[in-house]
């Protein structure tokens, strides 16, 4: 394997950007069919497998991860524009929104309160170096928020990134059941609940559970998103 891994044309195939934004894209698809094998099952989404297919191959081949994000900037630049496209499920809810702006935005202050709180203090506690303690504080927001918010900060973007993911792969499998075992599982206060909690991985897991549950869930992301942005500056 090391002997192939060696050879001149493997070298220069492996530092094309191309085949890394090629493999990342079919990681994914793997993952998605692998989602859809296992029932939509939450414990393994296809974020969480294409990143481990992505790792893996990193580590076999020795690529860095420089080498790898010249393909995957491409890939990264396409996140704002998804996200925008959210925007799709919110217009078909947005005239029962405005009627109910103030609980919206009492839920995403408090939903917010809570969980960057939490998490901060926890990390402050538990592990007690600052750049970790403010890159935890990005942890409920899209990725390209989180990273840009986080090394604006003083924290760390990459650091950044796994902790969206890992609290979007939580929140989505804790969400919905727990809601459900309190009886509080209404679409607004799930889809609510998914987008304040678990950003873009939670607005995909309601995305499966129905129109208004994404609908609330993307309006709830981007608005924790925005209030964010605004508001950790001033507070870290």
């Amino acid at each position: 394997m090391t002997n192939i891994l060696q050879q001149p044309l493997v070298i220069e195939l492996l530092h094309t950007p191309l085949l890394w934004a090629t493999l990342t894209i079919g990681a994914f698809i793997i993952g998605q069919r692998l989602y859809h094998l296992l029932g939509n099952s939450a414990f393994l989404p296809p974020i969480l497998t294409g990143i481990i297919l992505v790792s893996v191959v990193l580590e076999v081949t020795g690529i860095s991860f420089d080498t790898y994000m010249k393909g995957g900037q491409f890939l990264h630049l396409m996140l704002g524009p998804v996200v925008v496209m959210l925007a799709v499920p919110l217009y078909q809810f947005i005239h029962v929104m405005r009627k109910e702006w103030l609980r919206i935005s009492l839920a995403i202050s408090l939903g917010s309160i809570a969980t960057v709180g939490t998490a901060v203090a926890m990390t402050h506690y538990w592990i007690g170096i600052p750049a970790i303690t403010t890159t935890m504080a990005t942890k409920s927001v899209t990725t390209p928020v989180a990273v840009t918010l986080s090394e604006q900060l003083g924290g760390i973007g990459a650091l950044a990134s796994a902790f969206v993911i890992v609290t979007g792969v939580f929140g989505a499998l804790i969400v919905p059941p727990l809601l459900k075992l309190t009886r509080l599982d209404a679409p607004k206060a799930v889809g609510l609940s998914l987008g304040v909690c678990a950003h873009a991985i939670g607005t995909g897991r309601a995305l499966e559970l129905g129109n208004e549950q994404a609908a609330y869930a993307a309006m709830a992301m981007s608005l924790t998103a925005t209030l964010h942005a605004v508001a950790l500056p001033w507070l870290m």
